[in-house]
């Protein structure tokens, strides 16, 4: 017998699981956004180096919100663990080139530039997460 979760149709997960994903995403962005400035304004790191490490710090928050709130998820944590750890060098590369390309090759504030990075990677990163990462 499927549980709620296999029976429920497809397109009726998505409406369920994006939200609650995006809403665990602003909880993990915010603390990417906070080490970001924080290593730029108070450290003087480069805005790359620093995107970088808020990129890890929010990615260590997002996980755990992931697999318990928004994919409900009952892979076990040593199947889940590694995928999540190739999805995050996936997005990490992602993040850190488009962001990258925007401040240093358009010439954008890094906080702007990190905020197109943001909402440009939210599509991709769920569908990477929902039909892969936590399946």
């Amino acid at each position: 017998m499927q549980d709620d979760e296999t029976a429920e149709h497809p397109a009726r997960r998505h409406w369920r699981s994006f939200p609650i994903y995006v809403g665990a995403g602003g909880i993990a962005t915010a603390s990417h956004y906070a080490v970001t400035i924080a290593a730029v304004e108070r450290f003087a790191v480069a805005p790359i180096a620093a995107t970088v490490m808020g990129f890890l710090t929010g990615s260590a928050i997002k996980y755990g919100l992931n697999y318990s709130a928004a994919f409900r998820s009952r892979t076990p944590h040593a199947h889940a663990v590694p995928r999540f750890l190739i999805a995050l060098a996936v997005m990490l590369g992602l993040n850190t080139l488009i962001f990258a390309v925007l401040e240093r090759g358009v010439g954008l504030h890094y906080l702007l530039a990190q905020v197109v990075t943001t909402i440009l990677l939210i599509p991709p990163g769920y569908l990477l997460h929902r039909q892969w990462v936590f399946r």
